[in-house]
């Protein structure tokens, strides 16, 4: 028993560093967002295994027939979970990632079922560790989840809108000397860093008589993605498809913006919107 709650403890360690990997200071990491998209994903849909684990562990130990009966459905569970995890893994690395996760995933199940046979078969009623790692893993990380990672999202993103501020002086100086903002800053090496993990770097584009710079980070929303924008004139504008600015007049195109929120952020001249 110490043994597997040192190993379930590890696991939920594992998990929650996942979680929170993109929002924590950093150099970018490509591989974060997508570890955070899979443990979140589990936190969510890993609460199936709940009421599973606490039914397997009651009967298991008062009817080992229902018990094994319960076994099977902890493997249906798993298997939905793996399932979900693995589409996530496909969504945010592509299609390769996920064939992977449902690789990895079918074996642990297969070694699963295997040992399931060998428990039907075993006389002896005892304490089954795996109802405990279902009955509290996801509980755990559900928690953490839900109550710790809106406030590292709100930190990850006050960082990065502190770390852009000499971007902004350099840009405002360069309209002072040049009597324009620049055209593009689009160039093979980023010089300002955001410095979160999950956060690759700024954009720049102009909009108007100012400009828009902006980054995209992690959202805890599923299927939204969040774009945080700075323009000094408090003209935010970031349309969903480059589609639209191809083929809309610039009056169509403010109208048909397609994000579904705007929020204010506590910086000046900052909003960052939701986008599905």
């Amino acid at each position: 028993m110490p043994g597997h709650i040192v190993r379930m403890g590890a696991l939920i360690i594992l998990i929650i560093a996942c979680l929170f990997l993109p929002f924590l200071p950093g150099r970018y990491d490509g591989l974060a967002v997508p570890l955070s998209t899979m443990a979140q994903i589990f936190g969510v849909v890993g609460l199936l295994l709940v009421p599973i684990g606490v039914l397997w562990f009651v009967f298991d130990r008062s009817n080992k027939a229902r018990g094994y009966y319960f076994a099977i459905a902890a493997l249906v569970g798993l298997s939905i979970v793996a399932a979900a995890v693995s589409l996530g893994a496909a969504v945010s690395l592509g299609v390769s990632a996920g064939i992977v996760a449902a690789a990895a995933s079918l074996y642990g199940l297969s070694r699963m079922a295997m040992s399931m046979k060998r428990r039907k078969n075993e006389n002896d009623a005892k304490f089954i560790p795996a109802t405990l790692y279902l009955m509290v893993v996801p509980v755990v990380v559900a928690i953490v989840q839900f109550s710790l990672l809106p406030h590292a999202i709100e930190s990850s993103r006050a960082r990065a809108i502190k770390n852009s501020t000499q971007l902004i002086n350099e840009i405002e100086q360069y309209q002072k000397l040049n009597g324009t903002y620049p055209s593009s800053l689009l160039a093979l090496w980023s010089d300002f860093d955001p410095e979160v993990i999950g956060i690759e770097r700024y954009h720049y584009s102009l909009n108007g008589n100012a400009y828009n710079l902006s980054f995209e980070q992690l959202s805890n929303r599923f299927g939204t993605r969040e774009i945080v924008i700075y323009n000094r004139l408090d003209e935010h504008f970031f349309p969903s498809h480059d589609t639209h600015i191809l083929t809309s007049s610039p009056a169509r195109l403010y109208l048909s913006r397609g994000h579904y929120a705007a929020n204010d952020t506590s910086s000046q001249h900052w909003k960052y919107f939701w986008f599905d």
